[in-house]
């Protein structure tokens, strides 16, 4: 067989006519189509195609499959470093796996259902990735009038497949931080109590303090966001017997504590030791934040992973990334003052 060189895109055409079949056989094969070929045949298909770079057109194919070839990701606050870094892990996956991703940004919990219905109502996506924070009634009630492949990340939930990491590992480590620094009056950020992960985290903060015999921990919850960190450690500070150690929701929950403690004099570490969570960017805080880092990356990943299986008829799985919580020892965190 002498091969053929096109100028241009190579076509189905091109390589029918190097192997000597017909063009219908060439397609069924590189489509996996169900046809009985002979295994030389198949094969120098295949190497054909692969010699001139033979790529299907995306148009052509999302025709016949009725696909648009996109995902979709919903998430609250791309300028948050936790989704950010979610994002990436997924668009990477997305992209090996032949999908563009289209990102929703929703402007508070109240709007994700609209959002959720834009995407899908106009058949813009094959599947979706959710990852806002809290199940709402307009939420739950567009997901079910309203199906489409879709799996929630970085939290549980009850009206379909999630990706999460464990939570209550990181809540536990950073409890024993602490415990280990010396600390036994200790305090934990939260998020709202809706919110999955924070109920999490929490759990396992609570048990090792608890199994170490120290007081009840102070707890406050509120707004995942600096502001949020700011106002509770203000809260914190003003406890009759105010926690030594605490550990922060996330990275920008401990940036407010940490600008909350300065407001206040409260030295950190001196004064005050803090603990957070997904802190890669805390390295620039000051002091430099000791951070509990997560899987964020390969946890967008497997989401992408699992949406395609459901996108083609597969069964997907609740999955937990299993890889421990690694603290990263940085200049928050010291022994309790005398």
């Amino acid at each position: 067989m002498k091969p053929i060189s096109p100028p241009g895109r190579a076509t189905l055409k091109d390589i029918a006519r190097t192997v000597g079949v017909d063009v219908s056989t060439v397609s069924k094969v590189l489509n996996d189509g169900g046809i009985s070929v002979r295994p030389q045949t198949r094969q120098a298909i295949i190497d054909e195609a692969s010699r001139v770079n033979y790529r299907p057109h995306a148009l052509a194919r999302n025709l016949r499959t009725q696909r648009t070839g996109a995902l979709g990701i919903l998430l609250p606050d791309l300028t948050n470093p936790i989704y950010a870094e979610t994002v990436h892990g997924a668009m990477r996956q997305a992209e090996r796996s032949g999908y563009v991703m289209l990102i929703a940004e929703v402007a508070d919990e109240r709007t994700s259902a609209a959002a959720y219905m834009r995407l899908v109502s106009e058949r813009r996506i094959d599947g979706l990735i959710i990852a806002v924070s809290a199940e709402t009634s307009e939420m739950i009630a567009a997901i079910e009038n309203n199906p489409v492949p879709h799996v929630f990340v970085n939290r549980r939930s009850s009206i379909g497949r999630s990706v999460t990491v464990d939570d209550q590992a990181s809540g536990r480590l950073a409890a024993q931080t602490l415990i280990e620094a010396g600390h036994r009056r200790l305090g934990f950020i939260g998020a709202l109590p809706e919110l999955d992960t924070s109920r999490r985290r929490r759990h396992g903060f609570v048990e090792v303090c608890q199994a170490a015999g120290l007081p009840a921990v102070v707890e406050i919850a509120g707004p995942v966001s600096r502001r949020g960190g700011y106002d509770a450690l203000h809260r914190l500070l003003d406890e009759a017997q105010r926690p030594t150690g605490v550990f922060a929701f996330n990275m920008l929950v401990g940036i407010g504590a940490l600008a909350a403690a300065r407001v206040r004099g409260v030295r950190v570490p001196d004064d005050l030791s803090v603990v957070t969570l997904d802190g890669e960017d805390a390295i620039f805080t000051a002091p430099p934040l000791t951070a509990i880092i997560t899987p964020l990356a390969e946890m967008g990943a497997r989401a992408v992973v699992e949406l395609e299986a459901m996108i083609q008829g597969r069964e997907p799985q609740d999955v937990v990334i299993n890889i421990p919580p690694k603290l990263v020892y940085r200049e928050s965190v010291a022994p309790p003052p005398r």
